[in-house]
């Protein structure tokens, strides 16, 4: 958990002193949530399949001896 806050702190001041990276970063999500609109409801299902995919390798990494 301290490693993903942290991880989370090194990205958010890297955005805040690099602009240009800012701009490119909310171009790519402007243009992915417009390719999301475009094929309305399909990229729903998809979105939510991924989402439940990511969820499950999750769970099931977690739950594996080392």
């Amino acid at each position: 958990m301290t490693r993903a806050l942290g991880l989370f702190g090194f990205t958010g001041g890297f955005l805040i002193i690099s602009p240009s990276m800012r701009q490119t970063l909310m171009d790519a999500g402007s243009i992915s949530l417009g390719l999301l609109q475009n094929y309305a409801p399909y990229s729903y299902v998809g979105l939510g399949i991924l989402a439940l995919g990511g969820v499950a390798m999750t769970l099931a990494s977690g739950s594996s001896p080392r």
